[in-house]
C-alpha cells in the first residue's frame, strides 16, 4: 500500500504542477477560449490523478520505486554509483525526496514477537483513512439531501412547468426520463441524482422567461453528465486530500463548469437574451435556501461566482477554439509527469525466523573464515568483478543489465533461501512463496528455486525435456507454453542439482527476459558445517 501511495504521491505532485500553470494562465484563456476548453482540462487532470499507470509515468514511477535513496547505500557503493550516474540516469528529473526518518523501522510489540512499522506506513494509513472520511462525507450529505427530496419534496405536475421542459428536452436532444420536483430547502435549481436523476426547483414562483433559463440550464447539465464529472471531482479530491493544489482544482472545475453551462445556454443568442439571462442568475441571489451537496449541479454559486459568470456572458468576443490549448495541456501533465519522481530512502530488513538464519546471515557479514559454524561459496558472478576471488557474499551489492545496448546499474539484497542465496533488485520483487519471488509490478513475471535433492543431473535434464523445455546453451533450458516463456538454470553439486527457474510473458523478452538471467546468476550454494567435513568445497561445487 506504501508503493500505492508513494506512486500517487509523485502523480499528485506532477498534476500540481499543471494546476499552478492553469491557474497563472486563468486570466488569459478566459479572455480568447471558451470555458469549456479548460473544463476539459480539469477533467482530463482528475482522471489523471485517479489512474496513476496511464501515461509514460507510469512504469517510470513504478521503476523509481525499486530503486533505493542514496542515502541507505554504504559510502563505498556511493562511489560506484556516482561513477556509474550517466549511464543510470538519461536525463534529469525533479526528486521528491521521502526522510530517511519516515522509512526508519519502528519495533511495535505483538503477541507472536515484534514486527517493524515505519512512518511512512503511518503516513500511508493517515492519507487512507483522510480519503475515505473525506468521500464519506460527500456521499452521506448528498444521500441525505436526496432522501429529504424524496420524502418532502413535492412532484411537480402543473402543465406550465412540464410543457417547457419537455420542449426544450426535444431541442437538446435528452432522451433520459427526467421528474421534476419542488422543494422548499433547495438552495438554487439543480440535478439531483446519478441514475435516476431529478430536476429540484425551490418552492418558489418563476416567470416564463426565468423558468425557460433555469429549466435550460439544468438540462444542459443533465445532456452534459455533469454530476458524474462532479463525483470524479470530488473522488480526485478525496483520494490527494493532501495536496491544496488539487483542492483549488476542484474548485475551479466547478466554476468553469456552470461558466461552460452559461455558454451553452446563451450560444448564438443576442445581448439582450443574455442580459436577461444574468437577471435570472441575479434573481436566485435572493432566493437561495440552506441545503446544498456538491454531488449535484447548482444554478446558483455564491456572489463571486455569480460576478464572474455575469462577465463570461455578458462578454461577447468571438472566443477562438481552444482544441490547441486541450493538447498541449495534456502534454505538458505527461512531461511534468516525467519530471517528477519519488526517491524511496528505504533500508530493506529482513525477518528472521529461525536461529539457524540468524547465524547463516551473520557468518556472510563476517565472511568465510567462520567454518566452523558454516561455509559459504559461490560460483564467480558476472555482476561483481571481485566475486570470483572473494566468496563472501554482502547484504547488498550492484548488480549491471543491458538493455538496448546501455548499461543500467540496480541496487540489490541479498534473498536467503533454504541453503542458498540470490541477489534481488530492491523493490522490485516480493516474495509469495518459501522458493518463489513475484515481480511487484507483474504478477506474470516469476522466479523460484527448485531443489532436486539426490537426484543426478541427468536425470534432472531428462524430466525438464519431458516436460517440454529444450536445450539452449550449458545448463540452460527453455521452453514456451503459449504467451509465456519459461527458463531455467541447473546448478549441480555431488549428490544434488538445483534449479533456478523464472518465467514471463513474451511480450517481455527486451525486459524482463534480459533482467532475470543476471538474477539467476547471483544464485549461491550454502552448506553446513556438517556437509562440509563430508565434502570439500572442491567437490561440493561446480
Amino acid at each position: 500500500m506504501t508503493s500505492i501511495f508513494l506512486l500517487l504521491l509523485g502523480v499528485s505532485v506532477s498534476t500540481g504542477l499543471m494546476v499552478a500553470v492553469l491557474l497563472f494562465l486563468t486570466p488569459f484563456l478566459n479572455q480568447r477560449y471558451a470555458a469549456k476548453w479548460k473544463y476539459l482540462i480539469w477533467i482530463f487532470l482528475s482522471l489523471r490523478l485517479l489512474v496513476p499507470f496511464s501515461g509514460l509515468n507510469g512504469p517510470f514511477f513504478m521503476d523509481l520505486l525499486s530503486q533505493p535513496a542514496a542515502q541507505t547505500v554504504s559510502e563505498t557503493e556511493e562511489k560506484n554509483t556516482d561513477t556509474f550516474a550517466d549511464l543510470t540516469i538519461p536525463y534529469r528529473r525533479i526528486v521528491v525526496e521521502i526522510p530517511a526518518q519516515m522509512t526508519a523501522p519502528i519495533h511495535a510489540p505483538s503477541e507472536k514477537g515484534t514486527f517493524d512499522i515505519t512512518m511512512l506506513d503511518v503516513v500511508t494509513f493517515v492519507w487512507i483513512i483522510g480519503s475515505l472520511l473525506f468521500i464519506s462525507i460527500h456521499l452521506i450529505s448528498y444521500f441525505h439531501l436526496k432522501r429529504q427530496v424524496m420524502k418532502h419534496g413535492t412532484l411537480i405536475k402543473d402543465i406550465s412547468i412540464l410543457s417547457p421542459m419537455w420542449k426544450l428536452k426535444r431541442e437538446l436532444q435528452i432522451r433520459r426520463p427526467l421528474r421534476i420536483m419542488e422543494y422548499h430547502k433547495a438552495e438554487s435549481p439543480m440535478i439531483l441524482g446519478f441514475f435516476r436523476p431529478v430536476l429540484v426547483l425551490p418552492k418558489e414562483h418563476y416567470n416564463a422567461e426565468e423558468l425557460f433559463f433555469i429549466l435550460k440550464h439544468e438540462l444542459v447539465h443533465l445532456k452534459r453528465g455533469d454530476v458524474y464529472f462532479k463525483l470524479l471531482f470530488a473522488t480526485a479530491n478525496a483520494v490527494h486530500w493532501f495536496n491544496p493544489l488539487i483542492w483549488i482544482l476542484q474548485k475551479e472545475a466547478v466554476v468553469d463548469m456552470e461558466l461552460s453551462c452559461d455558454e451553452r445556454v446563451t450560444q448564438g443568442t443576442s445581448y439582450a437574451v443574455r442580459k436577461a439571462y444574468t437577471e435570472t442568475l441575479l434573481s436566485m441571489l435572493h432566493k437561495r435556501c440552506i441545503a446544498k451537496t456538491a454531488l449535484s449541479t447548482q444554478f446558483y454559486g455564491g456572489t463571486k461566482i455569480m460576478k464572474k459568470r455575469f462577465k463570461n456572458i455578458l462578454t461577447k468576443n468571438g472566443k477562438k477554439n481552444g482544441i490547441s490549448v486541450l493538447i498541449i495541456a495534456v502534454i505538458l501533465t505527461i512531461s511534468f509527469g516525467t519530471l517528477v519522481g519519488c526517491s524511496i530512502a528505504e533500508e530493506h530488513t529482513r525477518k528472521e525466523n529461525t536461529e539457524s538464519e540468524n547465524t547463516e546471515r551473520e557468518n556472510t557479514e563476517r565472511g568465510s573464515d567462520q567454518s566452523d559454524e558454516e561455509a559459504v561459496f559461490a560460483e564467480p558472478m558476472s555482476y561483481d568483478d571481485s566475486s570470483a576471488e572473494n566468496q563472501t557474499l554482502k547484504n547488498t551489492t550492484i548488480l549491471a543489465f543491458s538493455k538496448e545496448g546501455e548499461q543500467e546499474l540496480k541496487q540489490a539484497t541479498l534473498a536467503i533461501g533454504d541453503g542458498y542465496s540470490l541477489y534481488l533488485p530492491d523493490g522490485e520483487w516480493q516474495q509469495s512463496d518459501s522458493d518463489m519471488w513475484t515481480a511487484a509490478v507483474n504478477d506474470q513475471i516469476q522466479l523460484w528455486v527448485t531443489h532436486f535433492e539426490g537426484e543426478s543431473k541427468d536425470s534432472v535434464i531428462q524430466k525438464l525435456e519431458e516436460d517440454g523445455y529444450t536445450a539452449e546453451e550449458g545448463d540452460h533450458k527453455w521452453k514456451q507454453e503459449g504467451d509465456f516463456l519459461y527458463h531455467v538454470e541447473l546448478k549441480a553439486s555431488e549428490h544434488d542439482v538445483w534449479g533456478i527457474f523464472y518465467s514471463y510473458p513474451t511480450d517481455s523478452e527486451e525486459g524482463w527476459g534480459r533482467d532475470l538471467p543476471v538474477i539467476a546468476d547471483t544464485f549461491a550454494l550454502s552448506v553446513n558445517a556438517d556437509a562440509g567435513k563430508n565434502n570439500s568445497p572442491d567437490e561440493s561445487g561446480e
